[in-house]
């Protein structure tokens, strides 16, 4: 299951990525620094709870498959999303960067915090804030930069998300069974 939680933080990422690359860069920014307090904030709260607890929300079968309905809407929202971008409809969905990387985030900080014992929590907050900072905005303006068709970006978009569908899909079939 760990391998699969992970799979879907790095989808959720690359899909908030993609879409923060359609922004303009100020909107960006915005996306991006959002995403590092949540972090910044997440951790305090992290580091007060047992080490266990994020283990055990990843495996109990109610909350897994409540995050594989949240997946589901998420993904359906970036593919109308892809499908409205040509057109210009569903323009309030081009203000929408995806909510699903705020606790995709903070999991792989977590498993980062709790692997690493004798960390100093407040400055690995700090530094965990930072680098999601860096990678959120550098990796969306990187992704625009590599990929200055639209188009090609949209695909991209279109299929990460189709990709986190299946992978709802085949995970709630793993925790019903």
């Amino acid at each position: 299951m760990t391998v699969l939680l992970t799979l879907v933080a790095l989808l959720s990422l690359l899909s908030f990525l993609l879409k923060c690359s359609f922004f303009p860069r100020g909107w960006t920014a915005v996306a991006a620094l959002a995403l590092a307090l949540a972090v910044r904030l997440a951790i305090p709260w992290l580091v007060r709870q047992p080490a266990g607890l994020v283990a055990d929300w990843t495996s109990t079968p109610g909350r897994m498959l409540d995050g594989a309905v949240c997946i589901v809407l998420e993904a359906v929202l970036m593919m109308a999303f892809c499908f409205g971008r040509p057109s210009g409809r569903l323009r309030l969905l081009s203000l929408y960067p995806g909510l699903l990387v705020f606790p995709a985030a903070c999991w792989g900080w977590d498993q980062l915090l709790f692997a690493r014992p004798g960390i100093h929590f407040d400055r690995f907050a700090w530094i965990a804030a930072l680098v999601t900072l860096a990678v959120a905005f550098g990796g969306s303006r990187l992704l625009a930069r590599l990929v200055p068709d639209e188009a090609t970006r949209l695909e991209g978009l279109f299929l990460i998300n189709l990709f986190l569908l299946l992978l709802c899909v085949a995970a709630t079939g793993a925790i019903t069974f």
